[in-house]
């Protein structure tokens, strides 16, 4: 771990700092797991491909598994060594970095069980909107992933910065999508289903923006409420 990490090492008890650098590793895994959920739940919508689709839906289960044990390991981690200050502001962040992670996971997972249900496969020009949308909010998602692992704040502003692109991206996807539907009240089903896919696109890049804050809590003196995905934040501007 370099040693330019803030609050992650350099205490008095070595001990801890093992244990708050495993903490961070396990986020970080999480993390990985996550990304390669969000892709394959992309692939299997813009494909219509229901093996990729039902590995998400398996794999989910190993998504909840991390983030129960990294729950118990941070508890366990607060119990033992009580920390305080920014020890303690380090290990809050990544609680809420794993609760962040959690809910990308919970997208991934609707996006993939729409692939199984008994809908309709998108058309063209739908499946080219989802698949910008899914490559912009993987590119948040693995560059907040980034800022988290080694603690880079500029990285993090740069996160939140993007993630209005993918807004705009977004909402620019959803009037193409209701003109379509309008136009063919036909396929108003598929198209409604497409509606609820890109929503979930939209709200993984504002999970990355999330994390993104979070990662830079850990250098402030308060750790900021991060905003619930989908929101408009007049204080943010996004």
């Amino acid at each position: 771990m370099p040693a330019d990490r803030p609050m992650l090492e350099g205490h008095t008890s070595k001990a801890f700092d093992g244990a708050l650098a495993a903490l961070h590793m396990r986020v970080i895994e999480m993390g990985g797991l996550v990304l390669d959920q969000v892709r394959e739940a992309a692939q299997a919508y813009t494909e219509w491909d229901a093996t990729c689709a039902g590995r998400v839906i398996e794999r989910e289960r190993t998504v909840n598994a991390y983030d129960k044990s990294i729950d118990a390991e941070q508890l366990t981690l607060i119990a033992r060594r009580q920390p305080v200050a920014n020890d303690l502001r380090a290990i809050i962040a990544m609680s809420k970095a794993v609760a962040e992670l959690e809910r990308v996971g919970d997208e991934a997972k609707k996006i993939a069980r729409t692939v199984l249900g008994h809908g309709g496969r998108p058309g063209p020009a739908t499946t080219r909107d989802a698949r910008h949308l899914a490559r912009l909010a993987m590119n948040l998602l693995r560059l907040s992933l980034d800022a988290f692992d080694g603690i880079e704040f500029a990285m993090a502003s740069e996160v939140i910065a993007r993630d209005k692109e993918l807004d705009a991206e977004y909402s620019a996807g959803l009037r193409r999508l209701l003109t379509r539907a309008m136009e063919d009240p036909r396929h108003f089903e598929v198209a409604l289903e497409a509606a609820f896919v890109l929503k979930s696109l939209e709200r993984i890049g504002d999970h990355a923006r999330n994390l993104a804050r979070h990662v830079q809590s850990i250098g402030q003196e308060s750790v900021p409420q991060a905003e619930p995905a989908g929101t408009v934040s007049a204080a943010h501007g996004d």
